[in-house]
């Protein structure tokens, strides 16, 4: 099985991708950690680091990736079984940005980079920007529909 999750900074897609992977067995990927190398300051990979870190996870019998939407990974959008997009409203989406940095700021919560408040407020910039471009994800993943499903936020809570 090979599931895409797609949605917003702090949408619920780690949350969503983690008890998917408990419950199938399948191993989950964040893409945001095939783009920045978090063992190196959150530095940007090459180009060619992201494309053969990319192409190794497709490659898989099986995975559960989650990403943002990022045209560079639409190979993965083809090869996939089911593609879950996370439509969650904007105001729901900033409270988690907020809460989570606060959760880590305390040592509350894990994180991939440290929440200093540069990364808070560039955390909320990114989310403004994926609701700036939403209708032109939806408008690329609109021709997978045969194997789209879009989750709300009742969704995601009754999972």
């Amino acid at each position: 099985m090979k599931i895409y999750i797609i949605g917003p900074s702090g949408s619920g897609k780690t949350t969503l991708s983690k008890k998917m992977s408990l419950k199938y067995n399948i191993k989950s990927y964040e893409l945001d950690c095939v783009v920045y190398d978090d063992e190196n300051a959150h530095t940007k990979r090459t180009d060619e680091e992201i494309e053969n870190m990319f192409n190794n996870i497709i490659n898989q019998d099986s995975w559960i990736i989650e990403d943002v939407g990022r045209d560079r990974f639409d190979k993965g959008l083809e090869c996939c079984d089911k593609i879950y997009y996370l439509k969650i409203p904007k105001f729901i989406v900033y409270k988690r940005v907020i809460k989570r940095w606060f959760k880590q700021k305390l040592g509350k919560e894990k994180y991939n980079y440290p929440p200093t408040f540069y990364q808070f407020y560039d955390m909320l910039r990114i989310a403004k920007l994926y609701f700036k471009h939403e209708k032109d994800k939806l408008k690329k993943i609109s021709k997978y529909e045969y194997k789209l499903k879009y989750l709300s936020n009742k969704d995601l809570d009754s999972i």
